[in-house]
């Protein structure tokens, strides 16, 4: 386990559980959450802040082109692959900050994802590198952390997120078109064009969701927590080839870093 303070903030960071973001708190106030139960087999994705490398959402088919031929990886939500193939995995220590995992056998062209954590008083960000010396490959990766819908039972929390452009999706979640509309709520869809950092504002408290994102998830259908994930690239993107060649010397870099500040609360009623 990898324990990081900074005034009043303090994280835990678990590398035997999928290399997790397993606690963020500030103060007295655990932001982290659980989205509640899922299907067998996929629990892990339903808590604390993972990270999906080397493809995020789902992946259509589980199968994609690249290099002139059809690949495959395993269909954990069959027909299709989601999330990606290291949140289910052990990962390493790797300094002081920092855990790594090497893809294994389920992804046929090898390579490493690291990720490095850097706190503040104020400020978690995180840094995401996957790599490949020895062959090129296709990779998208993204950072799914769930933020709880309350503190402490607490009022829930409101936030913000302004889309330009959502993916519209076939039955079973596969993109196939862009609309201008926002679509129905709850969402639980990809988006693009987004037009400020995502804000999510519990009582006292104010924390952004800052990257260099061009696409997004946001899950609001769960009892207890939502998810604001930042992509570097879209969901199925290595069925559409919207994906970073990743080869020697030229990795992919990825970063989110949470921004909070405290707020004083105020007593409106009347004295």
């Amino acid at each position: 386990m990898i324990e990081l303070s900074a005034g009043d903030a303090a994280i835990r960071v678990d590398p035997a559980d999928g290399g997790r973001l397993a606690s963020l708190r500030v103060g007295d106030a655990e932001l982290l959450g659980s989205g509640g139960p899922n299907a067998p087999g996929l629990a892990q994705i339903m808590y604390g802040s993972f990270l999906m490398a080397p493809f995020v959402g789902r992946l259509e088919g589980a199968r994609f082109p690249f290099g002139g031929r059809e690949w495959t990886v395993p269909a954990n939500i069959a027909p299709h692959a989601l999330h990606g193939l290291v949140f289910d995995r052990a990962w390493t220590v790797d300094g002081p900050r920092a855990i790594a995992v090497e893809l294994d056998t389920r992804w046929p062209f090898g390579g490493t994802v690291r990720q490095e954590f850097d706190l503040t008083p104020d400020t978690l960000t995180v840094r995401a590198t996957v790599a490949n010396e020895h062959r090129g490959m296709p990779a998208i990766v993204g950072f799914h952390p769930w933020f709880r819908r309350r503190i402490d039972g607490g009022p829930e929390l409101a936030y913000s997120f302004e889309p330009g452009l959502r993916y519209v999706c076939d039955e079973d979640g596969i993109p196939q078109h862009l609309s201008a509309s926002p679509g129905r709520r709850p969402w639980d869809d990809s988006f693009t064009a987004v037009a400020r950092p995502p804000a999510l504002h519990w009582p006292g408290l104010d924390l952004t969701v800052e990257s260099a994102a061009g696409h997004w998830i946001v899950c609001e259908t769960k009892p207890d927590a939502v998810c604001v994930e930042p992509l570097s690239g879209p969901v199925n993107g290595l069925n559409t080839r919207h994906h970073q060649i990743v080869e020697p010397g030229a990795p992919l870099h990825f970063a989110m870093t949470l921004r909070w500040a405290v707020r004083q609360l105020t007593d409106r009623n009347p004295s």
